[in-house]
């Protein structure tokens, strides 16, 4: 015998969701042919407590039937006859979308909720769990790798080369090559960001002129005249030598120093003349002549074609060299992460804020999708949605009409007989 194909996850939900309704309808008419033949026996019987029984039955029925109608109505017309204020659900579902979306933006998605719900998950804290996994590392690691040669595979094609050359060409012009760089210098100088970059530069020049002393002073000798002594010579670039590796020394050491004061004015200069429209043309002429020449251009597409490559065979591998780099990294990454509880509260923060802004900024065009969500939606296929949901858990209340009915049914009884 041939074994059916599986159901898919949704349709198997469906089914097993339509399995468990059509059981839960049975036991409440089940109760209900109950009580019908309990009424049927009573009126036969000739006891005393038969009409006991009768009104128990009769008002446990009533009950039952009422309750039917009312959960019946709810989703369709009872019996087909389209009674006013039946089949709710159908003839208000755009109505009922609507107050969902609106239920959900006002009570889900304020900054209170938001902020008490992301505040609880820390997220810091989540990620630097989540990165101590070895195997979330090596799926990181093989995604990014992955990510990075797509991307560089994109950029390689012809149309994006040429679309992004004409982007770039429209978008850099000579007045924002020099306001972007007049701005980014003068943010650099009135933060102090020059200082560390200008005395590791300086650190720099002093220790290359102390390595190339000697052949400072070869080229001094073979460049001096012919008479001159060559003790003068060496003894003139000895000293000179020791002097400028002093001075360079002097200024890395001192940031007051008066040439690096002096350096920080023409550098100064030099931003709010960029910023304000002088030397635009220069920087321009200057980059579109080191962007065009062909040896440059040849160079860089080497590389590129180059990177490229080695990317596509690290991401094709199942276990590269550059998958091991990035995950060591991300090691580091989790450990150091984990050592720091304050930036781990700082992020916990970070990510708070970041998602009760973006959250709450957008929460009329959830509410929206939800509600237009909604209205596309079939009538009859959201209602019986909805009943599959639902329904199991309404045809309690058919239950329990039925029993209340009955002993309401009993009270009455007992009130009529002990009145008259």
């Amino acid at each position: 015998m041939k074994t059916p194909a599986p159901l898919l996850p949704e349709f198997a939900a469906e089914a097993a969701a339509e399995r468990r309704l059509r059981r839960m309808r049975m036991v409440p008419l089940l109760l209900l042919i109950f009580m019908a033949v309990l009424f049927i026996t009573a009126l036969s019987l000739p006891y005393a407590w038969t009409p006991w029984l009768k009104a128990f039955a009769e008002a446990a029925m009533v009950g039952a039937l009422a309750d039917w109608f009312a959960v019946t109505a709810l989703f369709r017309h009872p019996l087909g006859i389209p009674i006013p204020h039946t089949a709710i659900v159908p003839h208000r579902k755009d109505d009922i979308g609507k107050n969902l979306a609106s239920f959900v933006a006002q009570h889900f998605l304020t900054r209170e909720v938001l902020t008490t719900h992301w505040r609880k998950l820390q997220p810091g804290h989540r990620l630097a769990s989540w990165l101590q996994l070895p195997d979330t590392r090596k799926e990181l690691a093989r995604y990014t790798l992955n990510m990075f040669n797509w991307g560089m595979q994109a950029v390689g094609e012809a149309p994006v080369q040429a679309f992004l050359k004409r982007l770039f060409s429209e978008s850099v012009t000579a007045e924002r090559l020099g306001l972007w760089a007049g701005r980014g210098l003068r943010t650099l100088i009135e933060q102090d960001r020059h200082q560390p970059v200008l005395t590791v530069l300086l650190e720099f020049l002093a220790g290359a002129l102390s390595r190339q002393q000697h052949m400072i002073r070869q080229r001094i000798k073979q460049g001096s005249p012919w008479w001159m002594p060559g003790f003068v010579d060496d003894t003139i670039a000895k000293q000179m030598l020791a002097r400028v590796e002093t001075l360079l020394l002097m200024m890395a050491t001192n940031e007051r120093h008066s040439l690096r004061r002096a350096f920080n004015i023409q550098l100064y200069r030099l931003a709010r003349e960029l910023e304000h429209g002088k030397h635009h043309q220069d920087l321009l002429q200057w980059w579109e002549g080191m962007s065009s020449q062909p040896v440059l251009q040849d160079y860089l597409v080497a590389i590129w074609n180059r990177l490229g490559l080695e990317v596509a065979q690290q991401a094709a591998a199942d276990d590269s060299a550059w998958q091991h780099e990035i995950q060591d990294w991300l090691v580091h990454l989790a450990d150091a992460l984990a050592e720091d509880e304050a930036l781990l509260a700082r992020l916990d923060q970070w990510f708070s804020d970041a998602m009760v802004e973006i959250i709450s900024a957008h929460r009329d065009e959830v509410s929206q999708l939800i509600s237009d969500t909604v209205a596309a939606w079939d009538a009859q296929e959201t209602s019986h949605r909805i009943e599959l949901q639902i329904g199991p858990d309404l045809q309690y209340i058919r239950i329990n009409g039925t029993l209340v009915g009955g002993l309401i049914g009993l009270i009455l009884h007992a009130v009529a007989v002990f009145l008259f």
